[in-house]
């Protein structure tokens, strides 16, 4: 099976050295890129309508969806094995269960949005004062530097 990688809205091109994918049957590859498609696109759409909110808990969930994306999702495709240690690791080296993983992922969007309002709730103080510089505004853009350590509430 032939990628065109201009088509995708992701980098395939460790992806395609992996041995995993070298081991998968066309099928299974259709259906890896069809539900990482899915992931993209879903992600992608519920990061953007947070984002264009401009306000502190939509730049918040925004910022740990995207940081979710990346963990689940890009690093395992563009770092080297990362692919092969991802399905070995937490997938029994079945591309068929990370497969139907990201296509849970895309079909539940809402699991997403309701752990991160929880963990806003949760952390509301903690976030706003990370999000306010020193002259007491706010930066929307402060938000991405602690983002990362919420993304635990997605899994």
């Amino acid at each position: 099976m032939m990628i065109d990688a201009n088509l995708l809205p992701f980098s395939v091109d460790e992806l395609v050295k992996s041995k995993a994918w070298h081991d998968a049957t066309p099928e299974q590859r259709r259906k890896f890129i069809s539900a990482s498609i899915t992931f993209d696109t879903v992600l992608t759409h519920y990061a953007d309508k947070y984002r264009e909110k401009k306000t502190i808990k939509g730049e918040f969930i925004a910022c740990v969806l995207w940081d979710f994306y990346y963990d689940l999702f890009c690093n395992p495709l563009e770092q080297g094995n990362g692919f092969d240690f991802e399905l070995d690791y937490y997938y029994e080296n079945d591309i068929d269960q990370y497969s139907e993983r990201l296509l849970d992922e895309a079909l539940h969007p809402k699991r997403w949005i309701k752990a991160l309002k929880q963990a806003y709730r949760e952390n509301k103080a903690k976030i706003i004062e990370g999000a306010t510089k020193e002259n007491g505004d706010i930066d929307l853009d402060l938000i991405n530097d602690d983002s990362v350590e919420y993304r635990d509430y997605l899994y």
